[in-house]
């Protein structure tokens, strides 16, 4: 039997990249997946045709509470339940040195960053305790564990990601909902595809593993999180950097 048959998972941000493999896992394991998207749902389209039936696209803006609390809705009025929340959707801002940043520019990136996963939580979590349980799960970043230059505020943002992951994991265990969070190195998206040959060149050749991941890499996480191998596991953080955060 597949890991997720029965399971009902919610994914944001799943219209390219990360998001689109992890509905691709998830759906190819068993589960009903309502895929988010923002703006386009080009990406989503081929997943629908790919799982008929299985696979529902919903759109809103999560750095609104209200639409936030309507994708919760929606999946439950189409599904049943939501089993698995992957809070997956979130900007990135880089390229700014601390001392000519502005404070607006943090303000944008946790809401980006830390509002959406905010919002999506908050509306999910009645409907698990409710039904008893459930899985939530959380993206942060390698560079929480190994800050880079220019950075600040996208780090900042995904450290408060990993604070709220950790104690939402003290607040929910008795409830039987596990929150966990997953920490991608450099990923083979349509961002790093954008840089430089030579910068992803040097970020694998630090790499223990000796590559860059894919996002299928990181999916399969999201796939252990979400299914019942996971049930005994919270407030955990899975790398999967292929070692780049271990080294110095």
């Amino acid at each position: 039997m597949a890991l997720l048959t029965d399971k009902v998972a919610v994914v944001t941000g799943a219209g390219r990249g990360i998001g689109s493999a992890i509905v691709r896992q998830l759906a190819g394991e068993g589960a009903k997946v309502v895929a988010h998207f923002r703006r386009s749902s080009a990406g989503i389209d081929e997943l629908v045709a790919q799982f008929p039936g299985s696979v529902y696209p919903r759109q809103a803006d999560l750095t609104n509470a209200d639409e936030a609390a309507g994708l919760i809705e929606a999946a439950i009025e189409r599904f049943g339940r939501v089993d698995a929340l992957v809070n997956n959707a979130a900007s990135f801002h880089a390229d700014m040195v601390f001392e000519n940043d502005q404070w607006e520019a943090y303000v944008d990136e946790f809401n980006g960053v830390v509002g959406t996963m905010f919002h999506t939580t908050q509306s999910v979590i009645p409907h698990m305790k409710a039904q008893g349980g459930g899985r939530i799960v959380n993206f942060v970043a390698t560079l929480v564990h190994r800050p880079a230059a220019g950075y600040g505020a996208h780090t900042a943002a995904k450290a408060a990601v990993l604070a709220i992951t950790r104690t939402l994991a003290r607040e929910l265990g008795s409830h039987h909902i596990t929150v966990n969070a997953v920490s991608p190195g450099m990923t083979l998206t349509d961002y790093s595809q954008g840089l430089p040959e030579v910068a992803r060149a040097e970020v694998a050749g630090r790499t223990p593993l000796g590559r860059l991941a894919e996002p299928d890499d990181v999916a399969r996480v999201v796939v252990f999180y979400a299914s019942d191998l996971a049930g005994f596991i919270t407030g955990a953080v899975i790398a999967p950097d292929g070692g780049l955060a271990i080294i110095g």
